[in-house]
């Protein structure tokens, strides 16, 4: 960089003279041997994209030395030649370059999608001013269409690698010295033909051709981007660190880009044709921006939800969590009460399953616990509930059960829970201790006695579940229970209503 910026001078002194030709040419000759230097002391595998951008500083060499020889010649083409060849060649190689460094990076497609949305709202706003400042003096000259043609694409050109910049801006990826040196050479293009253009407006006296030199400059931060060891990071898998700081970016961006349509689309112009590019731009840009911050609105929507859904179910099983169990065991009471019905409840507790965590492994142990929720919730209907409250403990809350259809369920809880579960390399049993609790609900008009209902049903389900893993396993009925005229719990034992003594102690794991 330092050795082309002095290659540089002669053509900002005198651009028009033997020697600047020949300082430039050198240090065009110099960017573009880094240029494959560095792409060759790449891997086979990664070099793709680095060759591309090598071979398209090729294309500016070999138009800058053509130009030069037709100048020297006098034979300088006006309007289209074999320079505009080589120079027009260079943009979709150096794009496909670009894009070939994005897809190694193996981000996903939802970002790339809404990255696209980002960085079509950017160019849009930088073709409406490259259209303003660079294609529609073009269009006023007049001239053989093929000159009008060529003037144009240049303009355009530059706009998608402009669109490339921010691109790789918005992107996660490498945030090496390569990177920042290859965002400022693509970047920086069109704000240097912009300049150019509104030099004669503003320093009639100044050549234009003296910004070559800034042009080799920047160039020059390509070559050395290919040269810096971070050159690597271009073109490796990214990771999620800084995505916002981007989306800090992103908004800095949209905001600069609406700001740039409204300006150009404020300045009064000749004719009602030439406000064409405006109106289209900032249609463009009002329908991306609308899509953007729908897909924004959605997917925090959609992330409130997955919240919601991790508050209150169990991470590794994906069933109901002890928070969503009390809400729904209260609301059943509520509407069961009203129906006149009743609900039972279940708390199951694995038996041996410390043995086969012992013997086999925590991943086996978690399959194991996996299998067990999915083999209850497919036990039960769809309106009642299955909940994981522990390691290995669970519960299972049932509407309209009977006390009889109760230790029918409790027999089949055993049943399915007993059941061989392959764990990948081996299959394993184990069995289960279930205490089942039914009740005959009322409907509470007391907050505080729908707590300690609440309490009484899971202290007693609990209790009867120690019973039987004292016993060995298998089924153990707790008494039922219901609610007086006066609001106090009873319960049932051997067909006869006793009045609870005292208040039952909070439910404790």
């Amino acid at each position: 960089m330092v050795v082309c910026g002095l290659l540089a001078v002669p053509t900002v002194l005198s651009p028009g003279g033997v020697a600047a030709a020949l300082s430039y040419l050198t240090g065009l000759g110099l960017i573009v041997a880094a240029l494959w230097w560095g792409a060759l002391q790449l891997p086979r595998a990664v070099r793709g994209p680095w060759m591309l951008i090598a071979v398209a500083g090729t294309c500016w060499f070999a138009g800058d030395v053509v130009e030069r020889g037709l100048s020297f010649l006098g034979r300088s083409e006006v309007d289209f030649g074999p320079p505009d060849v080589f120079w027009l060649a260079s943009y979709p190689l150096l794009i496909a370059g670009v894009i070939g460094m994005i897809k190694a990076r193996g981000i996903s497609a939802t970002f790339i999608r809404d990255a696209g949305l980002d960085v079509t709202v950017v160019a849009a706003a930088a073709a409406v001013v490259a259209s303003s400042l660079l294609i529609t003096p073009v269009l006023d000259e007049g001239g053989p269409p093929l000159g009008i043609i060529v003037g144009s694409l240049y303009p355009l050109g530059d706009v998608a690698i402009f669109a490339l910049a921010v691109t790789l801006m918005l992107t996660p990826g490498s945030r090496g010295v390569a990177s920042l040196f290859l965002v400022l050479n693509l970047g920086l293009s069109l704000p240097l033909d912009l300049l150019q253009a509104v030099l004669p407006e503003i320093a009639p006296h100044l050549d234009g051709a003296r910004f070559d030199g800034a042009q080799l400059v920047v160039n020059a931060l390509l070559g050395a981007a290919a040269i810096h060891p971070s050159r690597h990071g271009l073109t490796r898998r990214a990771d999620s660190r800084g995505l916002h700081f981007m989306n800090r970016w992103r908004v800095v961006l949209l905001g600069a880009s609406l700001f740039s349509v409204s300006i150009v689309s404020a300045i009064p112009t000749s004719s009602p044709v030439d406000r064409v590019p405006a109106l289209a731009a900032s249609a463009l840009v009002s329908v991306a921006v609308m899509i953007r911050f729908y897909r924004v609105v959605r997917e925090r929507e959609e992330a409130e939800v997955a919240q919601r859904y991790q508050a209150d179910h169990d991470q590794l099983t994906g069933v109901a969590n002890r928070f969503l169990l009390m809400s729904r065991l209260s609301a059943m009471l509520q509407s069961e009460a009203e129906a006149g019905g009743g609900l039972m409840l279940a708390s199951v507790d694995l038996d041996g399953f410390k043995t086969v965590n012992d013997s086999w492994g925590h991943a086996a142990g978690d399959e194991v616990i996996r299998t067990v929720a999915r083999r209850l919730s497919e036990l039960v209907r769809a309106t009642d509930t299955v909940a994981r409250v522990g390691g290995d403990e669970f519960v299972v809350l049932c509407n309209g059960a009977s006390p009889s259809r109760a230790d029918e369920l409790g027999q089949r809880i055993c049943e399915v829970v007993g059941q061989a579960i392959d764990i990948g390399t081996a299959e394993v049993a184990v069995g289960a201790s279930v205490g089942v609790v039914t009740a005959e609900a009322t409907l509470l008009t007391s907050n505080r006695e729908g707590l300690l209902l609440l309490e009484e049903l899971l202290r007693r389900a609990d209790s009867a579940m120690y019973e039987a893993k004292r016993g060995g396993g298998g089924v153990r009925m707790a008494s039922t229970l219901s609610i007086d005229e006066s609001g106090h719990v009873r319960q049932s034992v051997d067909g006869c209503a006793a009045l609870r003594p005292s208040p039952p102690t909070p439910w404790r794991r």
